[in-house]
C-alpha cells in the first residue's frame, strides 16, 4: 500500500484504521482479561472520579446507560468494581474500583500508553499535535 496515496477515500482509510486499532487493542488487553468496553470505565474510575453512578459514567464516556450496565455487570462479576447504594435514593448505586480493579486499571493504562507509542512511533511531536487537532475536528463535526 502506498502511504502517500491521497486518493484513498477518507471513509475507507478510517474504516481500516478502526478495524486495525480494535484488533490491536483487543489482542493486547485480552492478555490481562480486559474486554474492549472496559478501559474507559476503568480509567475513569481510576483517575477522574472515584465514585460515580451508572448515568454519570455513561455521560462521561459517551455511551448509552444500558451499555454501561452490561459493562458494569461483567466488571462486578470479575470483582473489579463494587456498588454502593445511595442512602437517599435506593434506585441509584455508586460504583468504585476494588483493589483488583485498581490494579487492572493501572495495567490497562500502561498497555494503552504502549499502544499509543507503537501507533505513533514514526510521527514527530508536531505531526502528533496536528493529527490530534484534525481528529478532534472530525469528532466535533460528527457531534453536530
Amino acid at each position: 500500500m502506498n502511504i502517500d496515496n491521497l486518493e484513498t477515500p477518507f471513509i475507507d482509510i478510517a474504516g481500516k484504521i478502526n478495524k486495525k486499532l480494535f484488533n490491536f487493542m483487543f489482542c493486547k488487553l485480552s492478555r490481562i482479561n480486559v474486554h474492549p468496553g472496559q478501559p474507559p470505565v476503568l480509567l475513569l474510575l481510576l483517575e477522574k472520579e472515584k465514585l460515580l453512578n451508572q448515568v454519570q459514567i455513561a455521560e462521561k464516556i459517551n455511551i448509552k446507560p444500558s451499555t454501561v450496565a452490561v459493562i458494569l455487570r461483567k466488571m462486578e462479576m470479575a470483582n473489579l468494581i463494587e456498588k454502593k447504594m445511595d442512602e437517599k435514593d435506593r434506585r441509584v448505586y455508586y460504583v468504585s474500583l476494588t483493589s483488583k480493579g485498581e490494579d487492572l486499571a493501572g495495567q490497562t493504562k500502561k498497555i494503552l500508553w504502549e499502544m499509543e507509542q507503537t501507533i505513533l512511533k514514526d510521527f514527530t511531536v508536531d505531526e502528533k499535535k496536528d493529527l490530534i487537532k484534525m481528529l478532534n475536528k472530525i469528532y466535533f463535526n460528527l457531534e453536530k
